[in-house]
């Protein structure tokens, strides 16, 4: 097999994660060698500043929607970006050759767009240890233009989503989120079942009073859990590669509002749109 990346990835690429053991750079993750297709959709989104800073961008809602496939590796990055994280936890994101170069339709006919590789890394989410934040970056040297939506060239996007590594893990806690479920609804037919009673004497009404109190307590422990499991899930719709990793249907996209180095406190950053992904089988791969 060439070197040459076409995303039929190459057995010698690896990838690693903010949270997993790094030895001699190597890495466990399950995300290694797996390829997902990314649909950008960049417009105006709720909370953009993107008008502010370039007056007349996006303003007429247009979209500028382009395709791609990117293929994560464990080949380290040269470079980092303190919004993906570390550089010693940064690897390199390939951009799948096979599907280069991205293409729209303008007002001046089908026009072609050119990514270059970029870097990834997974940090912990605040949804619970088995739920990762994926970020990773990629440029566009040709930039591309559709109405009044513009990526600008050699504009840097960053993306962010998040990631699902361990089956396992999901399963359990789908498992125990059924479970749950299913003791929220006992729980609620019970207590309809009780109060159907009807005429009951002081004691009776005494003690349905006092089980009461505490069918709340364990009511309110199971909706606890309820939520905390419905956090560490993904979401409906997430893609799900051959090896069972997941990663969120959708994703936000930013750019650098200004030229101000990142480390620089009050740095900003710009909503640029979202994005979706899908995984691709290993059998349609270069």
């Amino acid at each position: 097999m060439s070197n040459r990346t076409t995303c039929g990835i190459n057995s010698s690429l690896l990838i690693v994660c903010t949270n997993l053991a790094i030895t001699a750079g190597l890495s466990s993750s399950p995300l290694v060698n797996t390829r997902w297709n990314i649909l950008l959709d960049i417009g105006v989104l709720p909370g953009t500043w993107m008008p502010k800073r370039h007056p007349g961008w996006g303003e007429s809602g247009g979209r500028l929607v382009l395709n791609l496939d990117v293929a994560f590796t464990g080949t380290p990055s040269a470079t980092s970006e303190i919004l993906v994280g570390p550089k010693e936890s940064t690897f390199r994101l390939e951009v799948c050759e096979d599907s280069q170069p991205s293409k729209f339709v303008s007002r001046r006919g089908e026009e072609s767009v050119t990514f270059e590789s970029g870097g990834w890394c997974v940090g912990q989410s605040n949804a619970g240890e088995e739920v990762g934040s994926l970020a990773f970056w990629l440029d566009c040297p040709t930039g591309a233009k559709r109405n009044d939506v513009e990526i600008f060239p050699n504009e840097r996007i960053f993306f962010t989503t998040g990631v699902w590594q361990s089956p396992e893990a999901i399963t359990e806690a789908d498992k125990e989120y059924r479970q749950v479920m299913a003791d929220l609804n006992d729980m609620a037919e019970k207590r309809k079942g009780e109060e159907d009673t009807g005429n009951q004497n002081l004691l009776d009404k005494l003690l349905s009073i006092r089980k009461m109190v505490a069918d709340s307590k364990e009511l309110d422990i199971l909706q606890a859990r309820m939520r905390d499991l419905k956090k560490q899930l993904p979401p409906p719709k997430s893609a799900v590669a051959e090896n069972g990793v997941q990663i969120a249907p959708t994703g936000a996209m930013v750019i650098k509002g200004d030229p101000t180095p990142a480390w620089v406190p009050g740095s900003e950053y710009l909503i640029f749109g979202k994005f979706s992904t899908k995984a691709v089988p290993s059998s349609k791969e270069g």
